[in-house]
């Protein structure tokens, strides 16, 4: 059974001015998002893209709720925080997607050591975290990868590693950020030739994982759909892990994954269908890069998603009234 997070302000925040005693839930109004970098009106790509519009403006017209937003080690608080001011003056919500696979940070090298990279990292980045709740005045999703480790490393421990890692991060949030929610996402298996392993790159292996630490999943429907053309795993999940989906990443296939929705590779419409017939209300992430939006016909192609999106998700939620 997951634990429930009480609500209160975060004592290590350095820009929260407000208490988080009123913070809600995440809600099913929050359901429809996109990737949004930081910098991003900086990016070429993104200019391209979206010509002259105010791009957080035009993103709430267009229904977008919610932007999810990469973070890294290089990432700078300043610039998360102005990132951060310029989608909620826009009335969108932002949620976070940390990277640390080939880093010292990666949770295939956690340990409880005071000194330890990753639990350092991580406790840097879940600190933004509950200060970008505060300046949301909402709840704020940290999507984070379980442990990747090379084709050497022992698959029971690196999954004891992962387990290890959430269990932490998410006793951290539960004592010191409980307006942080924590998932963990379904990984991309790697290539034959690639000489590593992604812990939880299968439906079973990733509940074991989340089961275990009591927090949620992040349901990426890419990574399963490749994962089962290359290696024949599960398609479809098995009804204990849609009860723990608490965030998805949506997006097609065109050789690659994170494509607009308009090659009709990825059955998403029925992950759509399961999900909301199980009760899922979190967000869901149109995670595609700029760049591929452009080679699939522009701007078009980002708004022709979004309305499928919405569409699938309106007509699942009205059958079940």
């Amino acid at each position: 059974m997951l634990k429930k997070q009480k609500r209160g302000r975060f004592s290590g925040s350095t820009f929260c001015h407000r208490s988080m005693n009123k913070i809600k839930d995440i809600d099913s109004g929050r359901i429809v998002g996109i990737k949004l970098d930081i910098g991003f009106s900086t990016h070429e790509s993104y200019r391209e893209l979206y010509g002259n519009h105010n791009i957080p403006e035009y993103l709430a017209e267009l229904g977008v709720t919610t932007v999810e937003t990469p973070i890294g080690l290089e990432t700078d608080g300043e610039a998360l925080k102005q990132h951060v001011v310029c989608c909620c003056n826009a009335g969108l919500k932002i949620s976070l997607h940390a990277y640390s696979e080939s880093t010292a940070s990666n949770p295939a090298f956690f340990s409880l050591a005071e000194d330890n990279a990753c639990r350092l990292f991580h406790q840097h980045l879940l600190s933004l975290a509950a200060e970008v709740s505060c300046l949301q005045h909402s709840p704020t999703v940290v999507n984070i990868h379980p442990a990747a480790g090379s084709s050497d490393d022992s698959r029971p421990d690196l999954v004891d590693r992962s387990a290890s890692f959430f269990s932490w991060a998410h006793e951290w949030c539960y004592r010191n950020a409980p307006e942080v929610h924590l998932v963990a996402e379904l990984q991309i298996s790697p290539d034959p030739e690639e000489p590593i392993q992604r812990i939880g790159d299968t439906y079973d292996e990733l509940l074991e994982v989340v089961t275990r630490a009591q927090i949620q999943a992040c349901w990426d429907f890419g990574h399963a759909y490749l994962n089962e053309r290359r290696y024949g795993v599960q398609l479809y999940p098995p009804e204990e892990f849609l009860l723990r989906v608490g965030h998805v990443h949506c997006h097609d296939v065109y050789g690659d994954d994170h494509h607009p929705l308009v090659y009709n590779t990825v059955p998403w419409k029925k992950f759509i269908e399961l999900l909301i017939y199980s009760g899922f209300d979190g967000s869901v992430i149109l995670e595609v890069p700029p760049s591929n939006f452009l080679s699939a016909g522009g701007i078009r192609s980002l708004t022709y998603s979004l309305k499928a999106l919405e569409t699938q998700i309106k007509q699942c939620k009205g059958s079940q009234e």
